[in-house]
């Protein structure tokens, strides 16, 4: 995947959250796309990393929250647990989709997945930036972070109705599915890889 091709994807992602119809032909949709989307998933990895140093540390300093986890321990349980769930909801949707007849729009709701994933994610890291170089404390950082959330969950639902072509109501669903996903595969691995997580007396 070269500069080209990641710029197209970020930029269909972008067009994507503009509702503006030229959103796909910024994706090359075919099964070596749908290959390639996945660089937007070792992209989004370093900005794992980056938003999941800043809640260690907010963490530590603000609740005193982990102090028997390592740090790499944190970070690893972090990184896996976005692998992990990424793998997972794809392919959990391949099957839903083809429950609701949407197959043939699939690889188009995959690619668009992708790259709109490393875009919102890039979007939510934003506001911890300032953070970062010491602009403003990381309490402040989270809270202009918080809305993204908000973004992500439309989002979401706007791939699942435009893309994937699905209804209103199991596009809901779709986006209640994935984040009942992400909370899930987060606390498994937080149980099974930081047990001694929590919070001091």
């Amino acid at each position: 995947m070269n500069a080209a091709g990641i710029t197209n994807g970020l930029t269909g992602a972008w067009r994507i959250a503009m509702r503006d119809p030229r959103a796909q032909a910024c994706f090359e949709l075919s099964t070596d796309g749908a290959i390639r989307s996945f660089t937007a998933l070792l992209l989004s990895l370093p900005i794992v990393f980056f938003t999941a140093t800043l809640s260690w540390r907010f963490a530590r300093e603000a609740f005193d929250i982990g102090g028997d986890i390592s740090f790499g321990l944190f970070i690893t349980t972090e990184i896996l647990s976005t692998v992990l769930y990424w793998a997972l909801f794809l392919a959990a949707m391949a099957r839903v989709a083809r429950a609701l007849k949407l197959q043939a729009s699939y690889t188009a709701y995959l690619i668009t997945y992708n790259w709109g994933t490393l875009f919102t994610t890039i979007v939510f890291a934003l506001p911890l930036v300032p953070h970062a170089l010491g602009l403003y404390p990381a309490s402040t950082g989270f809270l202009l972070a918080v809305p993204t959330l908000a973004l992500l969950a439309w989002y979401r639902w706007l791939i699942a109705r435009e893309v994937l072509g699905a209804e209103a109501g199991p596009a809901i669903a779709i986006v209640i599915f994935e984040i009942v996903l992400s909370l899930s595969v987060d606390q498994v691995l937080g149980m099974l890889l930081m047990p001694g997580a929590g919070v001091s007396a």
